[in-house]
């Protein structure tokens, strides 16, 4: 496969590197500085490089969009290695990070809370059928309490995938976040979950003092993470994420 992406590119195939994601394939080239972004499903790249600009236009640390192109995002390298549990931290860092996502304008709160309905008939007429009777109610009743919670959670301007991959830390500060592509309307707290969860422990607690406001309803969405992994796999025939989806659940 890097053999078909350094054709595309005109570059050496021994100069790049693959990362697979959930929404793209990224080929990240260390020598000229880019990386180059595949997205899957035939998603278009075109909104994807405008709600990076504006995010960079509001403070974000999102990569420098390079070139637009029909079947590929190029931007710019950014430094810093992925959050995680055992990563350094500054948690004002974090916590900066999620009062400048949150203050992005942003429209389409309706369309975002009909999201959450959607992703609970998915589990219904998809992964109910997979688990047996025990494991079925607690799915259900997971996806139901997200469902009752974003009917009247605020809105406001969320990445939508703020986990550990998708973070970059350099020196206890967040350097870059990466993968844009479900950015827009949504409750904070779907943000919070998603970067506690990838937080080292001390920093969890710290935020959850800084956020009690989300830290509750980020508990709530944080129980549907591995059922989105499922859906996700089960819609887009990858079994791997279908087993990590479910595998909490048997």
């Amino acid at each position: 496969m890097i053999d078909d992406y350094a054709r595309t590119m005109g570059r050496p195939p021994a100069a790049l590197r693959l990362v697979r994601g959930e929404h793209a394939d990224v080929v990240l080239d260390d020598e000229a500085g880019l990386a180059w972004r595949f997205p899957r499903y035939g998603a278009p790249v075109e909104p994807l490089a405008e709600r990076v600009r504006l995010v960079r236009a509001h403070g974000l640390p999102a990569p420098e969009v390079v070139e637009v192109r029909a079947d590929c995002l190029v931007t710019r390298l950014l430094p810093g290695v992925p959050l995680s549990e055992r990563t350094p931290v500054d948690p004002g860092a974090l916590a900066a990070l999620l009062l400048r996502l949150a203050a992005v304008p942003h429209d389409g709160a309706a369309t975002w809370r009909a999201q959450w309905p959607a992703l609970a008939d998915e589990v219904r007429r998809r992964v109910a059928p997979l688990l047996s009777p025990g494991p079925r109610r607690r799915a259900l009743a997971e996806v139901e309490a997200a469902v009752e919670t974003a009917a009247s959670a605020p809105a406001g301007f969320v990445h939508g995938d703020l986990g550990g991959a998708n973070v970059l830390i350099d020196q206890g500060r967040v350097s870059g976040v990466l993968d844009w592509d479900e950015a827009g309307a949504g409750d904070p707290a779907v943000d919070f979950a998603a970067l506690a969860v990838s937080s080292p422990e001390p920093v969890r607690r710290a935020l959850a003092i800084r956020f009690p406001d989300l830290a509750g309803r980020a508990t709530i969405y944080a129980a549907t993470f591995a059922l989105q992994e499922a859906v996700h796999g089960l819609l887009h025939e990858e079994p791997e994420a279908v087993e990590a989806g479910l595998s909490s659940y048997r």
